[in-house]
């Protein structure tokens, strides 16, 4: 397998992987969007603020780890 293959694959499964987190998770993160607040959140969805805390960290993870990909493909 070339280099550029296994870079593609791996740009498209960070791709993928963060589309895929947000479906799971999209009402908690769009919460999370509309009015910053874990406390809140994690109260309205009878969840551990832990809980939305650590989903919010993941999906801003992935969307970093897109940003980052994009720009790698740019140059």
């Amino acid at each position: 397998m070339k280099h550029t293959e296994v870079k593609s694959f791996v740009h498209a499964f960070f791709i993928i992987k963060e589309q895929h987190y947000y479906n799971d998770n999209k009402q908690i993160i769009n919460d999370f969007i509309k009015k910053p607040g874990l406390y809140h959140i994690a109260e309205k969805r009878d969840l551990d603020v832990e809980l939305v805390y650590n989903i919010v960290k993941s999906h801003n993870m992935n969307i970093l780890n897109v940003n980052i990909i994009k720009l790698m493909e740019h140059k």
